[in-house]
């Protein structure tokens, strides 16, 4: 657990600084909180979590105490106040003898009663609550010391006198707490790993949903499509028809897609997050509280664990799932939206990715482009390009430079498209972040701080979040889509070098750092960092497809690698010295088999197939 120091200066919420705080609040582990801040973050994710250390606790906000009344533990040493001698810092705890110790009883300790476990007085602060005697209640001097497995009930040792049986009429089964709790705790822990695998499951259940709403989305997109190629070689005395249709195939894909959504969100995404939530709530109690409470409320903790494990988990059927049917070229309307096709979802099935793995890039061909060229993204068959020059190409579908799309008048650092909006990462002082729709019109922008230092930086685009790194302050900033500040996520291995970015499904980024050689998968809800990867020297380029993530180098481009997304394991590297340049490559984008890379000093956009 991390100790609160003199660097704190602010909130790690609001970051307002602590002179500031009306009222605040200190966690067990020290560091100080707006009470405002807590409760409003207990309020979305209901468990404590200190946004600094990480740790959790099973705590109640308002019992806190604030940060100018908490009474910190007493550090000197026992032995010498029980002789009288006040105020004698103590330098260790032992945690057999329960007792504080200067260097002097130390010493004389160790000679006579052995090594003892000892943990250093700033571990001992942050542990305090933990490790302070509990004393009983009858017998208000002395502390509890023994406990009974069967009925959990805890006594000291002058309750051994008029100790009755258990509630059944049996002995008491009597040990001390340390061992009580350890059995108590191997009882849980047994029990924790079926929570984690249920977990596990879900979390499978949830990336596969978003994979099923991407894939419906593109297949109905592509249905629409045809919809409209058809009805372009009707007659117009039968366009009232075609618009009919239209309407009926709309009402059908948004009702589909309004109930997938609907079961990722609320059957697989709200199960997910209260089961996490009770889990570490559960651990959190072990971690943090006093045995006491521990053996007091086992009961209560195996109840829950029963109950969060208890029923199925959830499964979806579907039926009535449009698809188009194309009765071929005829002066009548042959085209009609049928419902035969259904879907079952159950997290029984077998969730896989492909297990071949590519061999070999192909080059399919090069575009050239008016300028050095920083970042790519493909949508809907066009490849929007961003330039040095402070503007975004589009690159159609017969492989052909159309047209200057935007400009946005300096140099475009990152692109990326969402939704039909085209959102737009601009070098500037400070740095800019334009929204166009695709016809080239300025919807919104918005200003965002961050370390220039002649570097690349990028944003993704997230579950209508936009996350941008913040290098100067080792932190990611999430906005929404249209500029509002949501949260910064606290990002310790960030570097003010190159930084590349995408999003790799509806909760998570995967970034690439340049100085630190480094590639690491932040989820955006919780601000964990789920995978490191160090496979990679010097990365670049970073892009996402199908479970797999495909990282360049700066420095060498004649290979890439490819990493599994949910575990940021190397799973193979292509090299091919057809790829081989000098010129840097700062993005990456992938779309079906296709991988685009943008070749900055070269002026050029390059399409590899994948094989």
């Amino acid at each position: 657990m991390a100790e609160a120091t003199v660097e704190q200066v602010e909130c790690g919420f609001c970051v307002t600084r602590l002179e500031d705080l009306e009222d605040s609040r200190s966690l067990p582990c020290s560091h100080v909180h707006c009470l405002r801040c807590l409760l409003g973050n207990f309020e979305v994710n209901k468990i404590v979590r200190c946004p600094f250390c990480r740790e959790v606790f099973d705590v109640d906000i308002h019992s806190l105490p604030t940060s100018n009344t908490r009474e910190g533990p007493s550090l000197y040493c026992d032995s010498c106040t029980r002789k009288g001698v006040n105020n004698q810092p103590a330098v260790i705890y032992c945690k057999t003898c329960s007792t504080k110790l200067c260097a002097k009883h130390r010493e004389s300790h160790d000679d006579v009663l052995g090594a003892h476990p000892m943990i250093t007085m700033t571990d001992y602060k942050t542990q305090a609550m933990k490790l302070a005697p509990r004393l009983c209640t009858k017998h208000t001097e002395l502390p509890y010391s023994l406990g009974c497995r069967k009925c959990l009930t805890c006594g000291c040792v002058e309750c051994l006198s008029v100790l009755e049986n258990c509630t059944d009429g049996s002995p008491h089964k009597l040990m001390s707490l340390k061992e009580l709790v350890t059995e108590l705790s191997k009882e849980v822990d047994g029990m924790r790993s079926e929570i984690l695998d249920r977990e596990d499951k879900l979390s499978d259940l949830l990336k596969h949903m978003t994979g099923v709403l991407c894939d419906y989305d593109s297949e109905t997109r592509d249905m629409i499509e045809t919809l409209h190629r058809t009805r372009d070689e009707q007659i117009e005395s039968i366009q009232q028809k075609y618009k009919k249709l239209e309407e009926e195939l709309i009402e059908l894909r948004r009702n589909t897609k309004l109930e997938l959504e609907r079961f990722t969100e609320q059957d697989v995404g709200v199960k997910l997050s209260d089961l996490n939530r009770h889990r570490l709530q559960i651990e959190a109690r072990h971690k943090h509280n006093h045995q006491v409470d521990i053996i007091n409320r086992h009961g209560e903790t195996i109840n829950q664990i029963k109950e969060l494990l208890s029923g199925n988990l959830p499964t979806l059927k579907l039926s009535n799932m449009a698809t188009l049917e194309v009765k071929g070229e005829r002066r009548e309307v042959e085209v009609e939206v049928v419902t035969s096709k259904s879907v079952s979802i159950d997290l029984e099935d077998e969730l896989t990715t492909p297990d071949t793995l590519p061999t070999q890039l192909s080059l399919l061909h090069t575009v050239p482009v008016s300028g050095c060229c920083t970042s790519v993204c493909s949508y809907q068959g066009n490849t929007y390009v961003g330039l040095e020059s402070g503007r975004v190409d589009i690159i159609d579908e017969n492989n052909q430079l159309s047209r200057k799309f935007v400009g946005v008048g300096n140099l475009v650092l990152s692109v990326a498209v969402y939704k039909d909006r085209l959102y737009t990462l601009v070098y500037d002082n400070p740095y800019t972040v334009t929204v166009h729709d695709l016809t080239g019109k300025l919807i919104t922008n918005w200003t965002h701080t961050d370390h220039w230092n002649g570097y690349i930086s990028q944003l993704a685009v997230v579950s209508d979040q936009v996350v941008i790194p913040d290098r100067q302050n080792k932190r990611l900033t999430v906005y929404s889509l249209t500029g509002e500040v949501i949260k910064h996520i606290q990002c310790p291995l960030l570097s003010p070098n190159w930084v590349s970015m995408c999003a790799v499904d509806n909760l998570s980024v995967v970034v690439s750092d340049y100085q630190t050689s480094k590639v690491f998968k932040v989820n955006i809800p919780s601000g964990e960092v789920e995978w490191t990867s160090q496979d990679v020297p010097n990365p670049g380029g970073v892009a996402y497809h199908g479970g797999r993530v495909f990282v360049t180098n700066c420095s060498n481009t004649t290979r890439v690698w490819i990493l599994d997304v949910n575990t940021g394991k190397l799973l193979t590297e292509i090299s091919d010295a057809a790829i081989r340049t000098d010129s840097d490559v700062f993005d990456l984008h992938v779309t079906g088999n296709t991988l685009i890379v943008p070749r900055y000093n070269e002026h050029k956009v390059l399409f590899y197939q994948i094989d």
